[in-house]
């Protein structure tokens, strides 16, 4: 038995046990003012404030002091109602807050508080122990602690460690205006319990408020010296935060290494891609999210999971829907009559095709597809250059079989879609529509955005942006991961390469959309090539599956480290880079095998990761000479050898690839020492 309890039941007197909570009950593992950084970084994000973590850590603690010397008090004798009410103040005359209310903000602030709290607290579990064994023997115990957060945030917490049976009550100094360490709140907590000094004891961990102003009412005291844990919080001053997240990072990266899942690391992508929408959308006050198919299916549930364990309020909860769309379905309700159609394709590089392949974009049976190419004198079957300038499509445009139905396919895809949209219960017009998406430069946003007549707001989230496109003020996008925009930086080239394993990673059990339907139980027609849904099956399910834990793992690991997100972005590009180049045999295999079921319905559809020295599109020495000055521009090509040379037999060979990695760091630091003014690019 505990020494001190031993103690306590031993004096015939005592009735009553008093008993401190900080750093006698409750441990921390961060230091006590690390806390109030957790605590404005969870404000920032719930409430989309425009602030980093520092500064409004620093409005907090100013607030404390600047109210403590005004009415001639220590810190722990203010009201917590108090204290953010002159906070709510501040931030609301700088204009940071909008329209927050006040009650919102005071909502959410001890929410925050709570929720920092728990993130790093433990129990002394040999204390807690003998506590159980006198609250068995009848006697009373009370909580009596000087600190800022008023009883109904330590009612939670304690709750959350499940001994909130322990206590008859809890007095604080900032609900009472009084203190253990002025001596004022002891004399008010007996006349609260109707007991005199003698009947009590008070155990704690600080000489002056615990011991000898204790003392003072005649109570029995007992002194906890705790000095590990006092140890703990002064190197808890020290140390380096990006340490910490790094820390945590890698933890999930070991798990996965480990894992029988190829490249199920890019969660860390997924993860931090989720966060950074999740602030934009709470900083903008966004009410609605369109995750785009179909890709975007795991996207939303990741998105799902991590505001279920981050949301304050359910009731203030982001609404989030699946939006069955394609790049081809997108095109197929954007059509315009037949003579202003210009019949262009959603990719340049897909303007060679078959007169089949056009014809059957418009949903055409086999035998109404015959009939027109046999009324136009063509052959269905072979492909035509420049398809969307051929003298075939002119033929088609006067050809009346094909105009009829034509028509009727646009009329029915308008009305069809007409239909979707409004299944959402979403008034487009007041708020916009906000698409999210793996990227890569928003054809299907674009092709939304021309069927609502270009008067309605679509605005984009991405994981990557890499393709310029005429952005409009009503067609605005956003790469959170990496970007085109403003200007491609060293982190942009690195993190755009292997975009097909973003879509590989990201895909979904059902098909592509090729259109819509009246059909209000199955809106949409679509269609999942075999090798691609055999695929899914077998390799991407169980990743997403081992993925959903990784993720909750890594929100639990990061939710008690204050990090920034240029910290996470400087992470996820040496993970992007390491994952490119020291790729291993079994990742190799894995590329190998996806690839025979990669599927984009674009075009003529081929199935298959093409990895061709064909794409290249500079010569051999201009790329020699680019890797030279800036390999991360030529790490799209880079990532792509070793797989190569696997496919050949040859990846004894990979050495090659993985010596870059270390030029490219290289490269990096010798121009940030030499170059540091950044004028040559």
């Amino acid at each position: 038995m505990n020494t001190t309890i031993r103690n306590i039941k031993n004096n015939p007197k005592v009735k009553v046990v008093l008993t401190d909570l900080f750093d006698t009950l409750i441990h921390r593992n961060v230091h006590p003012l690390y806390v109030f950084k957790i605590w404005a970084k969870l404000l920032i994000r719930e409430l989309g404030l425009n602030l980093d973590i520092d500064t409004l850590y620093k409005i907090r603690m100013d607030v404390q002091n600047t109210l403590a010397k005004d009415l001639k008090t220590v810190k722990d004798e203010i009201p917590y109602n108090q204290v953010v009410q002159e906070l709510y103040a501040r931030l609301k005359n700088t204009g940071l807050l909008g329209e927050i209310s006040f009650e919102k903000f005071m909502s959410y602030s001890l929410e925050a508080d709570y929720r920092s709290e728990a993130s790093v607290q433990f129990m002394n579990d040999d204390l807690i122990g003998g506590l159980q064994v006198l609250h068995e023997e009848g006697y009373k115990i009370f909580i009596i602690s000087d600190f800022h957060l008023p009883k109904s945030v330590i009612q939670r917490l304690l709750q959350w460690h499940k001994v909130d049976h322990l206590f008859n009550d809890i007095f604080m100094s900032c609900d009472f205006e009084k203190s253990k360490e002025t001596g004022t709140l002891y004399p008010t907590v007996m006349q609260h319990i109707g007991v005199h000094g003698e009947e009590c004891s008070m155990m704690g961990d600080n000489m002056r408020s615990d011991i000898q102003q204790a003392r003072k009412q005649n109570i029995k005291t007992f002194y906890l010296k705790h000095a590990n844990h006092k140890f703990r919080n002064r190197k808890n001053l020290f140390g380096s935060v990006e340490s910490d997240f790094i820390r945590s990072c890698r933890d999930i990266e070991k798990n996965c290494k480990r894992s029988d899942h190829p490249f199920s690391e890019y969660i860390l992508h997924f993860y931090f891609f989720t966060e950074r929408l999740y602030s934009e959308a709470r900083q903008k006050e966004i009410k609605n999210l369109f995750f785009l198919a179909r890709e975007g299916l795991y996207l939303k549930q990741l998105f799902d999971t991590y505001q279920h364990l981050n949301g304050f309020e359910e009731t203030d909860y982001i609404r989030t829907h699946y939006f069955k769309a394609s790049r081809h379905s997108a095109k197929q309700v954007s059509l315009r009559p037949i003579a202003e159609e210009p019949f262009m394709p959603v990719k340049k590089n897909y303007d060679h095709r078959s007169t089949q392949q056009f014809l059957s974009d418009f949903n055409l049976k086999e035998f109404e597809i015959l009939a027109i190419a046999e009324e136009i004198g063509v052959d269905k079957d072979k492909v035509i250059e420049n398809f969307s300038a051929s003298d075939v499509l002119k033929k088609l445009r006067t050809n009346e079989t094909f105009k009829i139905r034509y028509e009727q396919h646009r009329q029915e895809q308008k009305n069809a879609f007409d239909a979707y949209l409004k299944s959402f219960g979403v008034d487009f017009d007041k708020e916009g529509m906000v698409v999210v998406d793996v990227g890569w430069g928003g054809t299907m946003q674009e092709g939304i955005h021309d069927y609502m007549g270009g008067q309605v707001a679509v605005t984009g989230y991405y994981i990557g942006l890499r393709e310029i496109y005429n952005i409009q003020e009503r067609t605005k996008r956003f790469g959170l991961n990496f970007s085109v925009y403003p200007e491609k930086g060293y982190s942009d080239h690195i993190l755009q390469a292997n975009g097909q394993l973003y879509e590989q990673l990201l895909a979904a059990p059902h098909g592509s959309t090729l259109g819509y339907s009246k059909n209000p139980d199955m809106p949409t027609i679509e269609y999942h090539e075999p090798n691609e849904k055999k695929v899914f099956d077998e390799f991407i399910a169980p990743i997403q599956e081992f993925m959903d834990d990784q993720f909750i793992l890594l929100n639990n690991k990061l939710s008690s480290v204050v990090y920034d997100q240029d910290m996470a972005q400087k992470y996820l590009t040496d993970l992007a880079l390491r994952l490119g180049l020291f790729t291993n045999k079994k990742k190799l295999k894995f590329i190998q095998l996806i690839s025979q079921g990669f599927y984009q319905n674009i075009g003529s559809n081929k199935v298959g990761i093409k990895y061709d020295a064909g794409q290249l599109s500079m010569s051999k020495k201009q790329l020699l000479k680019q890797f030279l000055w800036s390999p991360e521009k030529t790490f799209r090509y880079l990532v792509k050898v070793k797989p190569h040379l696997y496919n050949k037999k040859l990846e004894w060979l990979g050495w090659t690839v993985r010596s870059t990695y270390y030029y490219i760091k290289a490269n990096k630091w010798f121009k940030r020492k030499f170059f540091s003014k950044d004028l040559i690019s």
